[in-house]
């Protein structure tokens, strides 16, 4: 059964059963934040959303499976189905889009907003990509913008790099 689950609503199949550390915390959904750890003054609306998350207080996942197995996710804000599904070290985010940031790693504060932007981007701290697959792929973009359909998506060593226009920097 959950423990320090103070002021909160968890509604839906299994929703919040052995969420430990979720006080004032709405889940809402089957399996939403379901064994979620350290998840206070967070919400977790739809399917398996949040579902395993961990350390991610003071956080929105909406969507299915929405940050389902996210870690170390705190202050962010993962809207569309499996955004931000197993993200890792992606504090201070925004993950806008059905897969978008879904894989991420070391991708704290930044912002992907499209259909897969920065799925499985790996060391994107402080970027923002912004379009379908846009990041997709990237890896070692730490403050980056890739702005534009597919823009950035397997751009390898693109640090500190402006890519803007459809396909730019893709490979």
């Amino acid at each position: 059964s959950a423990t320090n689950a103070n002021i909160s609503n968890f509604i839906g199949y299994q929703a919040g059963i052995n969420a430990t550390c979720a006080c004032l915390s709405n889940f809402i959904g089957g399996y939403a934040g379901y064994s979620a750890s350290n998840v206070c003054h967070s919400n977790f609306i739809g399917f398996g959303s949040g579902q395993f998350a961990i350390n991610a207080y003071q956080s929105n996942f909406i969507g299915n499976e929405a940050g389902c197995g996210a870690t170390d996710a705190k202050f962010s804000n993962f809207i569309g189905c499996r955004a931000g599904f197993n993200a890792t070290s992606a504090q201070g985010s925004n993950f806008l889009g059905q897969g978008a940031g879904s894989n991420a790693t070391y991708a704290n504060t930044s912002n992907f907003l499209g259909n897969a932007a920065g799925f499985n981007a790996t060391c994107a701290g402080n970027s923002n990509f912004l379009g379908g697959n846009a990041g997709n792929c990237a890896i070692n973009g730490y403050a980056s913008n890739f702005f534009g359909f597919s823009a950035g998506n397997l751009a390898t060593n693109a640090c500190k790099s402006n890519f803007l226009g459809w396909l730019a920097g893709c490979n």
